[in-house]
């Protein structure tokens, strides 16, 4: 931001180019603090295009309506940045979720019809101030990421743009911080997704539990998954997160901590897909 004694300047060399400044017999009192002491001293006032102003009250007005501008500027500018963190910051595996919303999200049953207008209703609450998290449960392929994204980006697009989304693929995340460990160069450290994933407003956490394989298996967490998700569920307590996963709550409570899953898991609107096919398998005729 430029400091007083520049707009001070600028001002004076305004009044100087474009007019004849004449001295008045008038003067301006103005008090003002020095090191915690009120000083007051006395301005002459000036003729400025056939009005009798004082040039210190100008320089103050000028250095008022320039702050107002530079704050707004910056505000606008740290909205902006707030709403393409979606775009900049999220991982997907699968980057055709990039574009998927509600609006091309297929319906062909009861249940994703249902599970569609769910989806919806969490909006609705969302968009209303509520604070809670939405679990979207069922096997791969069902349309829950999709649905996840749509709930997101809905949050992102509409009131004013001013609220911070993100979209993590678990995995992908893992990933990124395993090679932290060995490239000392990567920014995407285990401290890194903790600060950036607690921070957003709203946050999918996609894929729940799929970092460790089969669905079926009885392997548990690494450690530094532990941590990363321990650290979001303290941090995350008052915002609201959507998760989707394969496995049901029971089946992550036996892969992650039991505490941590329930902090995670917490207020939970669930979304259920039982009865839904996979809908990446298609049957291709030649």
């Amino acid at each position: 931001m430029r400091k007083m004694s520049d707009v001070m300047t600028n001002v004076m060399q305004n009044l100087q180019k474009h007019t004849q400044m004449e001295s008045t017999s008038n003067y301006c009192t103005h008090t003002t603090l020095v090191f915690g002491k009120e000083v007051t001293k006395r301005h002459q006032m000036i003729m400025f295009d056939g009005k009798e102003v004082c040039p210190v009250c100008e320089i103050e007005r000028d250095t008022e309506e320039f702050e107002k501008r530079e704050a707004y500027r910056i505000k606008d500018a740290e909205k902006r940045a707030e709403y393409l963190i979606l775009e900049s910051k999220s991982l997907f595996k699968d980057k055709t979720l990039i574009n998927s919303g509600f609006k091309n999200y297929e319906t062909k049953d009861i249940e994703e019809i249902t599970n569609k207008k769910k989806a919806i209703k969490a909006v609705e609450q969302y968009r209303a101030g509520e604070v809670f998290n939405t679990f979207l449960q069922g096997d791969p392929g069902v349309g829950k990421s999709h649905l996840a994204m749509s709930i997101i980006r809905t949050m992102n697009e509409t009131d004013n743009q001013d609220r911070s989304c993100l979209f993590i693929d678990i995995d992908e995340m893992l990933s990124k911080v395993r090679d932290s460990f060995n490239n000392r160069e990567s920014i995407y450290t285990e401290q890194y997704f903790i600060q950036l994933l607690s921070r957003v407003d709203f946050l999918v956490l996609d894929d729940l539990g799929a970092e460790t394989g089969s669905t079926n298996t009885e392997k548990t967490a690494s450690d530094y998954t532990m941590r990363i998700l321990k650290g979001i569920a303290d941090s995350r307590q008052d915002k609201p997160t959507i998760f989707t996963s394969n496995l049901n709550r029971e089946a992550l409570g036996r892969m992650y901590d039991a505490k941590t899953v329930s902090r995670l898991l917490r207020n939970t609107y669930v979304i259920k897909f039982e009865d839904t096919t996979d809908k990446r398998i298609k049957n291709i005729e030649f």
